[in-house]
């Protein structure tokens, strides 16, 4: 079982309905989204990882390994704010400060933040199988629903295929000098495309033998949703807004 998959099924709230929490995450990216920058995307930010890291008990060591890869992206995404490029001149390109470009990365980097500590709740608290349930009980088209089960199902396939192909060669030095490296990549990535295909293939043969019609059923004992979880989901989603707006007029 995959670490997302493992925190999803054993973390505090996993017991509790998953369209609670689906609503509570979406809610809050909304207002991650509409709220501004400073000081509402803070609060947003704040209340979302006192939820992941407080209430749902998710480790806070899991939480940080795993925030890198995204962390990471958002740093290269925002780096060309910072800088403007002009063409010409004496030394053909000239690299400056761009104008309010500190601002404007401020900006993006809160408001990212803010998104991510959301989507990473319901990842870190919901099961994959329960977020597809939800999704069918709003009725979201079949396609979106079954398209994401494959997607989800595959990518892991996927990086524990590249692990197995990564060990296999590391053990027969395949990575011990530069060239070495090179040619174990290109293999990997030959080998890998290979395995794809072949998987595809089975799957769809698989499918069609048990004339499959469209939609892949999956296990959902997710509980339901309760009057009390609503509220309190409601409660916390209306306090946010109202700590955002004030802290902006504050401010």
């Amino acid at each position: 079982m995959h670490l997302i998959d493992l925190v999803a099924y054993t973390n505090r709230l996993a017991g509790r309905s998953a369209g609670e929490k689906t609503a509570f995450a979406l809610g809050m990216l909304l207002l991650a989204l509409l709220l501004p920058p400073w000081p509402g995307c803070v609060v947003v930010l704040v209340v979302m990882l006192v939820a992941t890291l407080l209430v749902a008990r998710v480790p806070f060591g899991t939480y940080r390994k795993l925030v890198v890869g995204p962390l990471a992206f958002l740093v290269v995404g925002v780096v060309p704010l910072l800088v403007s490029i002009d063409f010409g001149g004496q030394w053909l390109v000239s690299f400056h400060a761009a104008p309010g470009g500190l601002e404007l990365a401020v900006r993006v980097t809160l408001r990212s933040l803010a998104a991510l500590s959301c989507l990473f709740f319901l990842s870190f608290t919901t099961p994959v199988p329960q977020i597809l349930g939800v999704m069918r009980r709003v009725r979201a088209p079949e396609v979106l629903t079954e398209v994401s089960l494959l997607i989800y199902r595959n990518i892991w396939v996927c990086v524990d295929t590249v692990r197995s192909i990564r060990a296999a060669q590391s053990s027969r030095l395949g990575y011990r000098t530069l060239r070495t490296t090179y040619r174990s990549l290109a293999m990997m990535i030959a080998t890998f495309f290979g395995q794809t295909l072949q998987r595809a293939r089975a799957m769809d043969k698989g499918l069609q033998a048990r004339n499959w019609h469209g939609e892949l059923r999956v296990l959902d004992e997710g509980a339901r949703a309760t009057v009390l979880g609503v509220s309190v989901v409601i409660v916390v989603q209306a306090c946010t807004l109202a700590m955002g707006l004030l802290a902006w007029r504050a401010l």
